[in-house]
């Protein structure tokens, strides 16, 4: 029995194939202080959803996600030149939230344990 699905790990290389590519490749100022938390592959692997945070506590999420739909091109044929699949997925950008939701229920579960 496999233990990971083929889309969990071509997610992990599509992230991996990201990440170095938004180190060492991109010269968009809107993306340079960004990080890729996460891939998820739909079943049929025409479609990546692409987790993305900024780095930079100025930056919005829209002007984060403008940036990176507009280099979705590029960052295509630098997955084509790293990961050999016979078709590439179509990326989707979205900002990832986690982190500051996380930290919202934190910031609540604190605020409940000074109160008791």
């Amino acid at each position: 029995m496999k233990d990971f699905k083929r889309t969990d790990r071509i997610a992990s290389l599509l992230q991996q194939a990201l990440s170095e590519t938004l180190i060492r490749k991109v010269r968009d100022p809107r993306i340079q202080k960004a990080m890729v938390t996460g891939v998820k592959v739909t079943a049929d692997m025409g479609l990546a959803r692409v987790y993305v945070r900024t780095l930079d506590p100025d930056r919005s999420a829209d002007d984060l996600l403008e940036g990176f739909r507009a280099c979705e091109g590029f960052f295509k044929r630098e997955i084509g030149k790293h990961v050999h699949l016979l078709r590439i997925p179509r990326l989707e950008f979205f900002y990832d939230e986690l982190p500051d939701q996380a930290a919202a229920v934190e910031a609540l579960l604190d605020k409940m344990r000074r109160e008791e």
